[in-house]
């Protein structure tokens, strides 16, 4: 347990780094790299998915208060939208946790691999929603949640990846679109890992060191250092040259994708 937790502590300064640098969600790293550590220390391979998913969720909850607060200090965040979101999210972020427990922890690794290659494609292209139409009324952006938090708990990622896109098609601006999307990030990541743990419990076989599907030496690990890092990736994304990172990046992303398509 200590080995995996000291992986972990190591792995959070990059992800962190890359989630500072490159603006993305750090699910889109973690979720792989839990895959792959599990899987490299002989845990059962049935859960693997599942508990890579809910642990990157767990993760979550702690660095989205760091980017909440940082943008409610800057008055970014609608919370009226918020409000308006966060019932259906929490439902469907609850029931994503629910579908996840039940499909097989290798038709998971699929869906996340169709994740990575299709935000990849998009980030290699640099494709960005084009602005559509205005947010709805608040029953459909009520519904709408509840799809952003089954989809984002599914898959193990934070608000920003599948809210901001939403935002900015329906014409919010850009910085208030990221700044939703931080606070999004919380309620699914709550609520997902909640449900994971619940679920977990039911789990006939579980890798060790879980509390329900959470694997909390993981969890701790990751947690205890790409909080810091992010700052840094911040910085470091006003010295380096973040267009070209991101062609790379994406490039491991499509790469990683189609290698747990492939199995």
């Amino acid at each position: 347990m200590l080995e995996i937790f000291l992986y972990c502590a190591a792995f959070g300064v990059i992800s962190g780094a890359i989630s500072g640098l490159l603006g993305i969600g750090g699910g889109i790293v973690i979720v792989p790299f839990i895959a792959w550590l599990l899987n490299q220390h002989s845990m059962p391979a049935d859960t693997i998915m599942q508990t890579a998913i809910a642990t990157s969720l767990a993760t979550i909850v702690v660095t989205s208060i760091s980017s909440i607060l940082a943008q409610h200090r800057r008055g970014a965040i609608q919370w009226s939208i918020v409000k308006t979101l966060t019932p259906g999210i929490a439902i469907g972020a609850w029931f994503g946790a629910d579908l996840a427990h039940f499909l097989s922890s290798e038709l998971l690794a699929g869906i996340f691999g169709c994740f990575l290659l299709l935000n990849g494609i998009r980030m290699l292209l640099n494709l960005k929603t084009k602005p559509h139409r205005q947010l709805p009324s608040t029953v459909p952006l009520a519904i709408a949640g509840s799809v952003l938090g089954l989809l984002s708990t599914l898959v193990g990622i934070g608000g920003g990846t599948l809210t901001v896109p939403y935002m900015s098609w329906h014409n919010v601006p850009i910085k208030k679109a990221i700044a939703l999307g931080s606070a999004c990030g919380l309620p699914i990541a709550v609520f997902g890992a909640l449900s994971f743990i619940v679920i977990g419990l039911h789990a006939t076989t579980l890798p060790a060191g879980n509390i329900g599907y959470i694997n909390i030496p993981v969890f701790l690990g990751i947690s205890s250092t790409s909080l810091f890092s992010a700052t840094l990736g911040v910085h470091l994304a006003h010295s380096l040259p973040t267009a070209t990172l991101k062609k790379v990046f994406s490039l491991i992303l499509i790469f990683v994708g189609l290698k747990m398509l492939l199995g």
